[in-house]
């Protein structure tokens, strides 16, 4: 960009220091021009006043005509010798107005001339001409310093151009080397929203940076432990450390570890893939409440055996743009979750509501609940409350983080509410400010 504006800086000064240098010509030239014709005019007014027009002066041509064109003398030539200067258009303008000038070359001196007549009280013209080549001589003795002048002020524009050069970009320069104090009044006030955006988008860079790497750190840490008990039970069963009784147990446990990896990888996988907005089916409208009752009576089963009841209150259809997969995966990852964390003989209410202008989709539980330190997080992937007990009912520390990806896909708001040791309620809504307002102004 500096080369760039040095470039530009200086074809804009060169092309002024050319224009001016031309402008300065002509009006030197036609100053000039204006100054000989001023002299000749001077030359004819002292001849008439002399009353003579026979003597010669240096670098002058004079020549008086007849009122009908014929040469009666020339200073230059034998009058005899020339045609009718009848036609001359400075004698042509004489005898009109009185006075005449003109340039041209003469046919006599076979070079251009310049040339002032002058009407006289008798009829006659009196004209004197001057030769172009010492008008040139003077007009060329004012080239150099010209020249030179224009030399001068060329250099002086290309310092003044690496200097504004230095001046404009040395600010950009200084906000992108310090992008934390933009501020402060180093860079140029019109650059300040742009600046701000651009370390916005820094910041997000560098937290989606080191989002990825705790990622990173607890995928890798999630996958070690199962992974090490599988190695750890399968170890000992091989060296013939383990009895009959005990090898069942252990077979147990490496099945319990390997459902725990496969879950784990499952819920990595279709994290990312959310990551990636591959989530083909999003645009496909399902029924919410047909859906969500299919998840409740699915789910009950196992919650029964802990004494947890589930029940869906709300209506029979609930259409949302969201696709099947997206909708099976939120559905069932908030009830799981509420059952999963629930207390024996607890419950879990799950509503759909059709209100018109918008779907609300909830989940009520009556477990253990979240500390409100620990609400900000827990849409956080691998954040836990209660590390031990998460792992111990199975949990992967991603149902959430894939429940707060799908609303993100699908303009859906969710929100939490919880009491510690008294249950937790998750809302999703999906409003009029999501992907379903066409579908809401199809049905009407």
């Amino acid at each position: 960009m500096r080369q760039k504006i040095n470039r530009r800086f200086t074809g804009i000064a060169l092309f002024s220091v050319v224009i001016t240098t031309i402008v300065m010509t002509a009006v030197f030239y036609s100053q000039l021009k204006k100054q000989v014709f001023s002299d000749l005019a001077v030359v004819v007014n002292l001849l008439i006043d002399g009353d003579s027009c026979e003597r010669t002066i240096d670098d002058l041509r004079i020549t008086l005509i007849d009122a009908d064109g014929k040469v009666l003398f020339d200073s230059a030539v034998e009058e005899r010798s020339l045609t009718n200067h009848m036609d001359r258009p400075e004698i042509m303008e004489a005898i009109a107005s009185g006075t005449g000038m003109g340039i041209r070359k003469s046919d006599t001196l076979s070079e251009s001339v310049f040339y002032y007549a002058k009407k006289l009280d008798n009829g006659q013209i009196l004209r004197v001409g001057k030769e172009a080549h010492s008008v040139a001589a003077v007009f060329l003795s004012a080239i150099p310093v010209v020249l030179t002048t224009a030399l001068l002020l060329a250099v002086i524009c290309l310092l003044v151009s690496h200097y504004l050069t230095s001046a404009i970009v040395k600010p950009i320069d200084e906000m992108a080397g310090d992008m934390e104090h933009i501020d402060e009044g180093k860079s140029y006030p019109e650059l300040i929203p742009f600046t701000r955006k651009i370390r916005l988008q820094h910041e997000e860079i560098l937290s989606a940076a080191n989002l990825r790497q705790e990622f990173t750190a607890n995928v890798s840490h999630e996958l070690k432990t199962p992974l090490a008990a599988i190695s750890g039970y399968a170890e000992l069963m091989e060296a013939g450390l383990v009895d009959e009784k005990e090898s069942k147990r252990f077979l147990g446990e490496i099945r319990k570890s390997a459902a725990r990896l496969l879950t784990l990888i499952n819920d990595i996988i279709k994290l990312s893939q959310l990551d990636g907005g591959n989530a083909t089916d999003i645009f496909d409208v399902v029924n919410l409440a047909e859906m969500t009752k299919e998840s409740v009576e699915m789910l009950s089963f196992g919650a029964a055996k802990n004494g947890i009841e589930v029940v869906y209150e709300g209506d029979d259809r609930a259409d949302v743009h969201i696709g099947k997969e997206l909708a099976q995966e939120l559905i069932y990852n908030l009830i799981e979750n509420a059952i999963r964390y629930n207390k024996p003989g607890g419950s879990v209410l799950v509503k759909v509501q059709n209100e018109g202008t918008q779907i609300t989709f909830s989940v009520e539980d009556t477990g253990i609940g979240i500390p409100q330190e620990h609400q900000e997080r827990i849409f956080e992937r691998f954040y836990r409350v209660d590390k031990s007990r998460s792992k111990e009912l199975g949990g992967t520390g991603l149902g959430l983080a894939i429940v707060k990806h799908i609303c993100n896909l699908t303009d859906a708001d969710v929100s939490l509410t919880s009491e510690s040791g008294v249950g937790t309620k998750i809302v999703v809504i999906w409003g009029r400010s999501s992907a379903n307002h066409a579908l809401y102004q199809e049905k009407g």
